[in-house]
């Protein structure tokens, strides 16, 4: 089920981060942005993704501020990532 395609990108220099993401980071992107916020064991489950793939793509993601980090309001230590763009 694809809700919609379209990122929002201000400029060409987020385009360009865009398109130069590595495969990881593009599938996990594109899974945040059908599925919604996910912890970080969902994408594990979801993706079937080596965790280390994960958090370095998360890493990556949250640098190029396509994604944003919080905290689950239950359980503290766990992050949840969300579509920015």
């Amino acid at each position: 089920m694809i809700i919609e395609d379209k990122y929002y990108v201000v400029d060409h220099k987020q385009k360009f981060d865009l398109i130069s993401l590595s495969p990881s980071s593009k599938f996990i992107l594109y899974l945040l942005k059908q599925r919604g916020p996910l912890k970080q064991q969902e994408i594990v489950e979801k993706t079937l993704l080596p965790k280390r793939t994960i958090a370095y793509a998360l890493k990556k993601l949250q640098e190029k501020n396509f994604i944003e980090k919080s905290k689950d309001l239950i359980d503290k230590r766990v992050s949840i990532f969300k579509i920015i763009v």
